[in-house]
C-alpha cells in the first residue's frame, strides 16, 4: 500500500468519522442543559447541522475534491469558531457546530476510493468492493476514537476542551486531504474521463447481438471485463432502493445519536465521559462486528448460510430494527445491549449495502449514485434531527419505537423487491443462454447477475434495432 492509498483508505476516513461525529457528544446535551432550550429549537440546530452534511454530500457529485476540500476547511473553521467564542453566548456556540456539518465528505472519499480502483485494476469488481469496505472501516474505527475520547474531554475540559480536540482532528483533515490530491494529481479527472470513454467506444461498437447466443460462463466473464469502465451499463430501480435504503438504515442510528446523549443523562443519569464510553462501545462492536463477517472468511461462511446476497441486507436491516426496539425498554443494562445490537447491525447494514452499490454500478455511474445514496442518507438524518427531540418529548422511548417500526416495514419492502428482481433476473439470463433458472440462481451472484442483465437486455435492444434496419433495406 503506498502513501495515497494509506490516506485514501485509513486516514482520511478515520479523520472524517471522528470529525463529524464529535458533535453528537455535547451539542444536545449543552443546547438543554446550559442554555436551556426547548425540542423544537433543540430540533431545528441539529436538523441544520445535518443539512449542512446534505449540502457538500449533493455537491460532491459534480466536484468531488472542491466539496471535499471546502467541505473539511469549513469544518475546521466551525470548531475554531466554537473554541473562541464566549462560552455562554449561544449565537456562535450554534453557528460553529452547524458550519462543522459541511465536513461530510463521505462522498468525495468514496468517489476516490472507486476512481482508484478503476484505475489499478479495471476488470475486477473485487477490488472495488475490498477498497470500500476497508474505507468504511476505518470511518467506523474514527467514529470510536471521537465517543471515546470526545465524551471524557467535553465532561473533564469543558466546551473548550472538545473544540481544540476537534480542530486538530480537522485541520489533520484537511492536510491529509491536500496531500491525498497532490500524490494522486498524476491520475487527473481528464485522462481518467479519458480512459472512461474509450472503454464505452469500444464496448458500444461490438455486435452486442451477438451477446444473447454465448453461453453462461462467457456471458459471466464479459460482464466482469465490463462492468467498471462501460458506459452503457444502466443505473436500475436496484440503485434507487438501495438509496433508499440507506436513508432507512440512518434512520435508527439517527434518531439514536440526536436523542441518545439526553435520553441517558436524563433517564438513567449518566454522565458525558459515560455517554461516551456506551457510545463507543457501540462503535466497536459495530466495527468488530462489521470486519469480522465481510472481511474474512470465518465471517463470511457464517453470513452465507444465514443469508446470501442481497438478503443478507435484510437481515442486517431486521437486526436494526430489533436492536433500536430492545433500546426502547426502560432498564440501563438492556437499554446498553440494545444500543449495541443496534450499532453492530448498523455497521454491518451500512458495510453490505455500500458493497453492494459499488459491486453493481460502474464507475461513471457512481459518480452520481455514490453521493445520492449519501444524500438521501443525511436527509433521513435532517428528519431525525427535527422530530427526535419532538417525540422525545411526548415520551422519551417514542423515537426508538417509531424508528423500530418504519425499519421493520422497509425490510418487509426490500425482501419482496429483492425476490422479484431475483426471481425476474434469472428468467432473462435463463431465456438468453438456455440455461435452467435454478442453474443461473446457484451459478450466478446477484451483483454479476445485475449486470449480466443490463448486457443481455442491450443485446437484444441492439439486435432488433439491426434487424429492423436491415428489413428496411
Amino acid at each position: 500500500m503506498n502513501a495515497a492509498e494509506l490516506l485514501l483508505i485509513g486516514v482520511m476516513p478515520f479523520l472524517y468519522g471522528a470529525a463529524t461525529r464529535l458533535p453528537f457528544i455535547y451539542f444536545v446535551i449543552r443546547l438543554s442543559q446550559r442554555f436551556e432550550l426547548g425540542a423544537l429549537p433543540i430540533g431545528l440546530c441539529v436538523g441544520s447541522y445535518q443539512a449542512c452534511r446534505v449540502v457538500t454530500s449533493a455537491l460532491a457529485a459534480k466536484a468531488s475534491r472542491l466539496s471535499h476540500l471546502l467541505g473539511t476547511a469549513a469544518g475546521l473553521a466551525g470548531f475554531l469558531t466554537v473554541y473562541l467564542a464566549d462560552t455562554n453566548s449561544l449565537a456562535p456556540f450554534v453557528a460553529g457546530t452547524v458550519v462543522i456539518g459541511f465536513s461530510e465528505t463521505m462522498s468525495s472519499l468514496q468517489k476516490y476510493a472507486k476512481e482508484a480502483a478503476t484505475s489499478q485494476a479495471r476488470k475486477d469488481r473485487a477490488e472495488a468492493s475490498l477498497k470500500l469496505k476497508a474505507q468504511y472501516a476505518s470511518v467506523m474505527l474514527g467514529v470510536v476514537f471521537a465517543f471515546s475520547v470526545g465524551g471524557f474531554v467535553y465532561q473533564f475540559s469543558g466546551i473548550n476542551g472538545v473544540a481544540l480536540f476537534g480542530a486538530v482532528v480537522e485541520f489533520s483533515a484537511l492536510i491529509s486531504g491536500a496531500l491525498y490530491l497532490l500524490l494522486a494529481r498524476n491520475k487527473s479527472d481528464t485522462s481518467a474521463e479519458s480512459e472512461l470513454q474509450e472503454g464505452g467506444r469500444s464496448n458500444a461498437e461490438e455486435d452486442a447481438a451477438a451477446v444473447v447466443s454465448k453461453k453462461l460462463t462467457t456471458l459471466m466473464l464479459e460482464s466482469e471485463a465490463r462492468y467498471v469502465t462501460d458506459q452503457n451499463f444502466p443505473v436500475t430501480w436496484i440503485n434507487v432502493i438501495l438509496c433508499i435504503s440507506f436513508g432507512i438504515e440512518a434512520l435508527t442510528i439517527g434518531y439514536n445519536l440526536s436523542i441518545g446523549p439526553i435520553f441517558m443523562l436524563e433517564e438513567f443519569q449518566k454522565s458525558t465521559g459515560i455517554i461516551g464510553i456506551m457510545f463507543a462501545v457501540g462503535a466497536a462492536s459495530g466495527t468488530a462486528a462489521a470486519i469480522g463477517v465481510t472481511c474474512t472468511s470465518f465471517g463470511k461462511a457464517a453470513l452465507q448460510k444465514i443469508a446470501t446476497s442481497p438478503f443478507d441486507v435484510c437481515f442486517s436491516m431486521a437486526g436494526i430494527a430489533t436492536g433500536v426496539l430492545v433500546a426502547a425498554i426502560p432498564s440501563f443494562p438492556v437499554h446498553v445491549l440494545g444500543v449495541v445490537i443496534l450499532m453492530c447491525f448498523n455497521d454491518l447494514g451500512a458495510t453490505l449495502l455500500t458493497e453492494l452499490q459499488g459491486s453493481i454500478t460502474t464507475t461513471s455511474n457512481y459518480s452520481l449514485i455514490g453521493p445520492m445514496g449519501q444524500v438521501v442518507r443525511r436527509s433521513l438524518n435532517v428528519i431525525t434531527a427535527l422530530t427526535g427531540p419532538l417525540l422525545f418529548s411526548v415520551y422519551p422511548r417514542l423515537p426508538y419505537l417509531v424508528a423500530g417500526g418504519v425499519t421493520l416495514l422497509w425490510t418487509a419492502v426490500l425482501y419482496v423487491a429483492f425476490k422479484q428482481r431475483t426471481a425476474s433476473t434469472a428468467e432473462k439470463i435463463s431465456e438468453a443462454t438456455r440455461r435452467k433458472k435454478d442453474s443461473v440462481v446457484r451459478r450466478v451472484p446477484f451483483a454479476l447477475s445485475e449486470t449480466i442483465r443490463a448486457l443481455v437486455k442491450r443485446g437484444r435492444v441492439d439486435g432488433e434495432v439491426r434487424e429492423e434496419a436491415a428489413g428496411g433495406t
